[in-house]
């Protein structure tokens, strides 16, 4: 029987590909991580497939199912039952079939873009796979995982103005509302970290962090370093085409990093913005939870 979709054909496709996942705190970067490893004639990377959604569903529809399925075959079929209930193995399975059905449209971007005959790595990038990256880990046990680290502050200032563009933070009538989401925040963004540290010692060589920061002082070399770990073409002239495709001023059309735009998805693009926004309370809530971690991961606190 034929499966459904291009699936069949893409399991086929990537005996020869290997796979990947970019993740990491939301507004760390990811996209512009992804959009770079996209343009390299060697990778594809699509973003974003929303499949935690799924993931994240498939554990309840799994009991219910065996639930009802136990309850009918004891009702009725008993020692004749033919159906058995469904194990965790299998539910994997069904996320596997959907990874590479969503590979597939992928594919077919890299194919019109006429890169199918040089690929090497395929992939998907989506800060939700965090949530469950160790589920994701056995789902796919070959696939790398490419997180992105940033100063936890700044991701919630980027936040906040990507939720609300037009409500200045620390202004009163914000304030209440901006001040109690800190601490939460920062739970996520150490918990997180500590996620990708397990990840990255439990699985040498499958696990490769890129830091925000890094790549706003020296995107090419950070590239360079990345596109070697994949053992793609990391030359200059590959990696510089890279970098300048996706610089801030190409992809935001025309503004420089600094200049903010609340309403663009690529606000401002540059590191320590989380001073202008910030008070010594705010950064002290911050601090309370999640002190330890940005020390630990090299940012003053």
């Amino acid at each position: 029987m034929k499966l459904l979709s291009e699936a069949e054909e893409l399991q086929n496709l990537m005996e020869n590909l290997g796979t990947f996942i970019v993740t990491g705190v939301t507004k760390s970067g990811t996209t512009w991580l992804q959009r770079m490893l996209d343009s390299h004639p060697e990778i594809a990377c699509g973003g974003e497939s929303k499949l935690n959604v799924f993931l994240a569903r498939l554990a309840p529809a799994l009991r219910a199912y065996n639930e009802a399925l136990t309850k009918t075959n004891a009702k009725i079929y008993k020692e004749g039952a033919v159906y058995q209930p469904v194990t965790q193995i299998q539910a994997w399975a069904v996320m596997q079939y959907l990874f590479l059905d969503r590979l597939a449209a992928v594919r077919r971007t890299a194919e019109a873009a006429g890169k199918l005959s040089a690929l090497k790595w395929i992939g998907d990038k989506d800060p939700d796979y965090k949530r469950e990256l160790t589920s994701w880990r056995a789902i796919l046990p070959e696939t790398r995982v490419v997180s992105t680290t940033r100063d936890g502050r700044d991701c919630y200032v980027s936040l906040w103005f990507h939720l609300y563009p037009e409500r200045e933070p620390l202004a009163a009538e914000n304030r209440g509302d901006f001040v109690g989401r800190i601490q939460g925040h920062a739970a996520t963004w150490r918990d997180t970290m500590a996620k990708f540290e397990k990840d990255a010692a439990d699985h040498p060589g499958r696990h490769f962090a890129v830091r925000y920061e890094s790549l706003l002082e020296d995107a090419q070399g950070e590239m360079t370093k990345l596109f070697e770990w994949f053992g793609c073409d990391a030359s200059e002239a590959t990696v510089a085409e890279v970098v300048a495709r996706n610089a801030f001023a190409v992809a935001s059309g025309g503004r420089q990093p600094g200049e903010a735009d609340p309403r663009s998805f690529l606000r401002k693009g540059i590191a320590g913005d989380w001073k202008n926004h910030f008070d010594e309370e705010c950064n002290r809530l911050y601090c309370e939870v999640a002190g330890e971690a940005l020390t630990a991961a090299g940012y003053e606190v």
